[in-house]
């Protein structure tokens, strides 16, 4: 999918003719449009908009995934699809080439992970799921494994819980929870393997997206075999760095956005898409109107001009002084603990300037970043054993709580590291320090900026040794990218006044002999200001602006 534009999908509005939807797609610089197949579209429309296939959706009660009580999945609601079905499978496949062949740019796969929002009993308990498990409880356990009825299992349980039954009380509820998780990355990867073999067959491009119904370990894994994904997000949901650094992680230099809630304010709206812009995350939908559509369209403007120049975050590399490790296993058998405190961890360094990228693989962080873990209760086995040996090497790690392993199926196996305090302890070559696990504080803007992580980051990064840093009476958040020996500062205001008279300072180690640099706003123009040099940093007054 190209990267020309903001990635910016949007849906036709209930009742909204398309010729109006795409005049205030165009307004508001969005696209592409995501339209029902179902849906008739003109003809000069279709070549670039994506076919929506409800993917999450059963086309027929028999069809639907079950829960344990016997229940078609979904009830009450929209049927849920299955997961492991061949059927549906084959269904989706038809579909997709109904739309090749319609002529649609692409296509976008409607809440694949339907079936999985469902929680531990509300899927995975029909047919065709419990054959699937039981080959592969046959394939872990050996020939020796006897058959099982496993639902009439679940349900014994059920009877006998005294409260909510979690994974941990189900037996071989821990391979049932995994094979559920694993099942959904399965599918999108056939329903995006039968597209891409259609479009082969006839010779022309056909992209393949999804947009998903919740954030989790399964819908980041599956969304490595797509060219482009939307996930949701809101302002109370930790939306800001965290989620933004995760998100491009996982999809590395393919098109990501976000999806806000009908109830998003217009303000939070503006927000939300200035804080994804530096990390290269659009905001999927369209704004109500007026100056809101406006406002995002200067701002994707830049985003896209960005793109054109070879400057689109992701596209270049992050300047990392820590490394933030999201471990897709721990994230599991934490119950999405981990990730949130992911997030958190983010916007405490960000509250200090800290260059903190995310990474979901210690392979991809660099040599001499600090790896950052925040409820890190569950790291693999081979997890624990590289951060061991970067920790022998002489790099640092910084603990928010105290990290743990399991092994493969999520049993805890201990502490792997030395207990540390904020000021660090050495062990082999390198620095541990630890701090308490992260918790938002109600009613504070900035519950992060304490003297004990200042502690912990001057221990680990050194005095006074920062890539960047942002002083004056509006809160400014900055994200650095370098491109070669060239160096983009993405900021964004962070509170509802407009940043006048604040002062940037990079250190000379990212700035190196540069002394001037190119200042553009989403509002305006661009223009030249000089660097001045001073004893560790080059610093200089920005000018006005709001926004990103």
């Amino acid at each position: 999918m190209p990267r020309r534009a903001a990635f910016a999908p949007y849906r036709l509005a209930p009742g909204i003719l398309p010729e109006e939807a795409v005049r205030a797609g165009a307004a508001a610089a969005a696209g592409p449009l995501v339209v029902p197949t179902a849906d008739p579209l003109p003809a000069v429309l279709v070549a670039t908009a994506l076919a929506e296939l409800p993917v999450g959706r059963a086309a027929v009660e028999a069809e639907a995934c079950r829960a344990a009580d016997g229940s078609p999945s979904g009830l009450g609601g929209p049927l849920r699809a299955c997961l492991t079905s061949e059927r549906h499978r084959a269904r989706v496949a038809e579909a997709a080439r109904a739309a090749l062949e319609a002529g649609f740019a692409g296509l976008s796969l409607d809440r694949p992970d339907a079936s999985l929002a469902q929680g531990l009993l509300g899927a995975g308990f029909c047919a065709d799921c419990q054959r699937e498990f039981a080959r592969r409880l046959g394939r872990e356990f050996g020939e020796q494994f006897q058959p099982l009825d496993y639902l009439k299992l679940a349900r014994e349980a059920v009877v006998s819980a005294a409260g909510a039954l979690s994974f941990t009380a189900l037996p071989f509820g821990r391979d049932f929870w995994r094979f559920r998780h694993e099942s959904l990355e399965r599918s999108v990867r056939a329903h995006a393997r039968a597209a891409r073999d259609a479009a082969r067959a006839v010779g022309r491009p056909f992209a393949v997206a999804a947009w998903f119904e919740a954030v989790g370990p399964a819908q980041l894994a599956a969304a490595r075999h797509l060219d482009a994904a939307v996930f949701p997000a809101g302002p109370s949901d930790g939306s800001g760095p965290g989620l933004f650094s995760l998100l491009r992680a996982t999809m590395g230099r393919r098109p990501v956005a976000i999806a806000t809630r009908p109830d998003t304010s217009t303000a939070q709206l503006l927000r939300l898409a200035a804080l994804g812009a530096p990390f290269g995350v659009g905001l999927a939908g369209l704004p109500p109107g007026g100056h809101a559509a406006a406002q995002l369209s200067t701002l994707r403007a830049l985003v896209s001009r960005l793109a054109d120049e070879g400057r689109a975050p992701g596209t270049a590399e992050p300047v990392a002084e820590c490394v933030l490790l999201y471990s897709g296993d721990a994230d599991l058998w934490s119950g999405g603990r981990h990730r949130r405190a992911v997030a958190l961890a983010a916007e405490a360094l960000a509250a200090h300037h800290v260059q903190a990228p995310v990474v979901t693989r210690l392979a991809d962080a660099p040599a001499g970043a600090v790896v950052v873990l925040a409820d890190a209760a569950g790291l693999t086995a081979s997890e624990a054993r590289q951060l061991t040996r970067r920790l022998e090497a002489g790099a640092g790690v910084l603990a928010f709580g105290e990290p743990s392993r399991l092994d493969e199926a999520g049993r805890v196996i201990g502490p792997f590291l030395p207990i540390g305090k904020p000021g660090g302890v050495k062990a082999g070559g390198g620095t541990v320090a630890q701090l308490p696990a992260l918790e938002r504080q109600r009613g504070s803007e900035d519950p992060f900026h304490d003297a004990s992580l200042e502690k912990a980051l001057a221990a680990l990064l050194g005095k006074g040794r920062r890539a960047v840093g942002v002083t004056g009476r509006a809160r400014l958040s900055a994200t650095l990218w370098r491109r070669g020996d060239a160096v983009d500062v993405h900021l964004v205001t962070l509170g509802n006044e407009r940043a006048q008279g604040n002062t940037l300072f990079v250190g000379l180690h990212v700035a190196g002999g540069h002394r001037k640099a190119r200042f553009q706003a989403a509002e305006g123009g661009a223009v030249e200001i000089r660097l001045n040099p001073s004893l560790s940093s080059v610093s200089t007054i920005l000018p006005a602006f709001s926004g990103y």
